[in-house]
Formats: structure tokens, sequence, C-alpha cells
């Protein structure tokens, strides 16, 4: 959800929130606001400033209503066989990096992200390592191990791994 969307639904929740607290008071007994309601829509200039924060306040709902229904798109890498269309997600592959990268001695923690690229796939790692790892060597052995895998397993090549070290682990290696 973009910024401008979160700012409009923070508006539109705080506006039915009042709305709301209004109405509960009315029902509790307390008619003043419901006398002044009565008043305001009496006039032209009221009508016209109802009509319009009701309209608005429509519209905003209707949007927040299709982008609930509007599906994400599923990005998934397409292979054709003789046999039809085989559609690999690439959460599923990111999954599979995860697992893999994981099962490298010195690794305590994995964040995988799995993008589309020109050539292939691209893969960013984020990882928690041990304390006693040689950084450049485990990220060489993760590099060639995601990159070996997923072209044996997806059959897709890998472009790049982008791997980065994000804390370091105060356990020493498994």
């Amino acid at each position: 959800m973009r910024l401008a969307d979160r700012v409009v639904l923070t508006i539109y929740a705080v506006s039915l929130s009042v709305i709301s607290l209004v109405f509960l008071i009315v029902s509790l007994g307390w008619e003043r606001p419901l006398t002044a309601f009565v008043q305001g829509v009496k006039t032209p200039t009221g009508r016209a400033t109802l009509g319009v924060v009701s309209g608005f306040l429509f519209l905003i709902g209707l949007r927040f209503v299709f982008m609930g229904l509007k599906r994400a798109p599923v990005h998934a890498l397409v292979h054709d066989t003789e046999m039809g269309q085989v559609r690999i997600s690439l959460v599923a592959v990111r999954n599979l990096v995860t697992r893999v990268a994981s099962r490298i001695s010195g690794v305590r923690n994995v964040r995988a992200a799995v993008t589309l690229g020109e050539t292939g796939l691209c893969v960013s790692l984020e990882l928690k390592v041990a304390v006693d790892a040689n950084l450049p060597e485990l990220a060489d052995k993760l590099q060639k191990a995601v990159s070996t895998y997923v072209r044996d397993i997806v059959g897709v090549n890998v472009e790049r791994v982008s791997v980065s070290v994000a804390d370091i682990s105060l356990e020493g290696r498994r």
C-alpha cells in the first residue's frame, strides 16, 4: 500500500470513528448532536457540505473495497513443456533458497528475496552468521550453493546472488 493510500485510509478510519462516536452518544440519549445535525441540514450550505463529505467518504470506501478485492499478481516462472505449462512461484523458489542457505555451516538465520532479472533470477540473502565464520569464504560458498541448487532443481539460471551480513551471532559454528 502506497503512502498516499495509508494517509487516506487513516483519515477515513478517523472520520468513521468520529461518526460512530456521535451515533453512540445520540443512541445513549444526548440529543444535542442530533439537533445540531438537523439544523445544519436545513440550510443549503449544510446540505452541500454534507453531500460533499458523504460523497468523498463513499468514494474512498469504494476504493478500499476494490483494493481489498484486487488480487496481487502472482509472480512465477513459466516452463512450457510438451504436456503443458509448469508454473513455479517465486515464493516457492525463495523457500528453496532459504532452505539451501540455512544448511551452510556458519549461517544462523537467513532472509531471502527472489526477483526476476533479465537473464535469470536475482537472489538477495540477508544473513545472521556465526562469530567465527570466514565471511568472504562463506559468501562465496553461499553464492555457489544457491546458484547450483536453483539451476538443478528449478531449471533456471541465477543471474546474481547478493549476500548481506546483517548480524553476527555470538555462538560458534554448528
